[in-house]
């Protein structure tokens, strides 16, 4: 439905935004502005100034007639600020505030004036373990299901000296989410999709980095990494979250995704220790294959393959251990006929690597009737 613009203090973001708004109205996308308070000045007139600049133009996503907020961070204006931004733009807030009181989120609570809160972390498992939504109902309890804004994402890992850690991406974690949001889908206002192009925690869902300033320096882990194929299978599932069914499937496509090495090896030259939760994760293949009629899937990386015979029509995770390195290879067979064979020539499961890079690389191979 739209694209939220994350802005920060920078002098050259305003006219920036005002492209943004330009170009998504000249292929009817909506947009609306998420004010990064851990850039973005902490002030209510600036904000207030922003938002009232900006809610006219015609991409403007809106609610109910009122313009879209929304926020990373916030905490530092205060409800009394919010307030004063909701009651000066007329606008429909959706921020995601931390470091508060969360019960306060309730109706009649300091907080409780938000039409919306995201819950920006619920995207991803907080520990080791399979992601599950027991958060979800922690703040839908607090918001109600008519105020509550989820969240998904494919992956999460960052590696700077001020922050390195992985967030447990296992057991097809992107599928696995949206599921779990389908089945909550009467109960949920919204969901954001995090994030188009956050490189520097490798949630991003392009193809990659086209130029090297285009990413946080220090970023060593997003080039020759592409996530096309992630926000490609999600179209599938926010479909099915948007109508209550899920689509047809009248093209044949392996998904899959892998880390580029072995979570326990030691880098060869690398200034910073492995991440915090290297070892919540498994050095596995996963893949999805979507199946419009039965089909037979084979899974290879380097020597070891494993076949999965007579998968049904619909979705179906299957899964290889990275028992060998080597190229990974993709293949799916029809009534006898192979109709898949694919190998990306660009990516390699090795058994060392000089920096740590517990990022995915991401693809698919199709085959349409």
């Amino acid at each position: 439905d739209a694209v939220a613009l994350n802005v920060g203090r920078d002098p050259w973001e305003f006219q920036k935004v005002q492209d943004a708004y330009n170009a998504a109205a000249a292929v009817g996308v909506g947009v609306f502005i998420s004010f990064d308070y851990t850039s973005f000045d902490c002030n209510v007139d600036t904000t207030v100034n922003w938002a009232n600049a900006l809610s006219g133009l015609p991409a403007q996503f809106r609610v109910d007639g009122r313009p879209m907020v929304s926020s990373f961070s916030g905490d530092c204006l205060g409800p009394g600020g919010w307030q004063s931004v909701r009651d000066r733009t007329g606008g429909f807030l959706m921020p995601f505030i931390y470091n508060i009181d969360y019960q306060q989120l309730r109706r009649g609570g300091s907080w409780g004036f938000l039409d919306t809160w995201q819950c920006w972390g619920c995207s991803w498992p907080q520990g080791d373990y399979d992601k599950n939504t027991a958060d979800d109902h922690y703040y839908m309890d607090i918001l109600g299901p008519d105020r509550y804004a989820a969240t998904a994402s494919p992956w999460f890992f960052t590696h700077y000296n001020y922050k390195n850690f992985l967030l447990r991406p296992d057991a097809w974690l992107v599928i696995n989410r949206w599921e779990e949001l389908i089945s909550m889908r009467d109960q949920l206002q919204f969901v954001e999709v995090l994030t188009w192009n956050d490189f520097g925690e490798s949630h991003y869902l392009n193809s990659g980095p086209p130029t090297e300033g285009s990413q946080p320096y220090g970023t060593t882990w997003t080039n020759g990494y592409p996530h096309d194929a992630f926000f490609d299978l999600i179209a599938y599932y926010i479909e099915a979250f948007k109508t209550g069914s899920y689509p047809t499937i009248s093209t044949d496509t392996i998904y899959f995704w892998s880390r580029p090495h072995p979570a326990g090896i030691n880098a060869n030259n690398d200034g910073l220790a492995r991440p915090q939760g290297w070892d919540w994760t498994s050095d596995t293949l996963w893949a999805a294959v979507f199946c419009s009629s039965t089909c037979d899937v084979t899974l290879q990386v380097g020597s070891y393959s494993q076949d999965f015979n007579n998968l049904a029509y619909g979705v179906n995770k299957i899964e290889l251990p990275l028992n060998s390195y080597g190229h990974v290879t993709v293949k799916m067979r029809k009534n006898g006929q192979e109709v898949i064979n694919y190998s990306p020539a660009d990516f390699q499961y090795q058994g060392w690597t000089d920096q740590y890079n517990f990022n995915a690389y991401a693809g698919s191979a199709s085959v349409s009737w």
